[in-house]
């Protein structure tokens, strides 16, 4: 049976002029909302604690890098106040650990929900 698919509008420069921050943007979700966001005009700062994996966006028109620790408390501070705005925030870092819950230790419970 064939449905009948409605094409959405393409919207170009939707985020034009605007600046945005990606967090975990060296692979996967990140990189491609990241490769996106440039593509619809955003000035973005793509962040990753993966500096060699993240280095693969260097060169992306519209997209600047620079790695962080969103662990290190500090550093997403001085991030932070190093920028006049932020427009758009995706902060997709997260962290899923091996197994079930209740397979999970306290240590690796903190992390988990400190990064998510």
């Amino acid at each position: 049976m064939d449905f009948p698919v409605k094409k959405a509008k393409v919207l170009e420069g939707r985020l034009a002029g605007k600046f945005a921050l990606v967090t975990a943007a060296a692979q996967g979700i990140g990189a491609a909302t990241a490769r996106k966001f440039a593509a619809e005009g955003a000035i973005v700062l793509a962040t990753d604690i993966n500096g060699e994996k993240l280095s693969e966006l260097n060169g992306v028109e519209g997209i600047q890098t620079t790695v962080l620790d969103v662990t290190d408390s500090r550093a997403v501070i001085n991030l932070v106040e190093s920028l006049d705005t932020v427009d758009v925030l995706f902060n997709c870092a997260g962290f899923v650990h091996d197994g079930t819950i209740l397979d999970c230790s306290e240590k690796i419970w903190d992390f988990s929900w400190n990064i998510n």
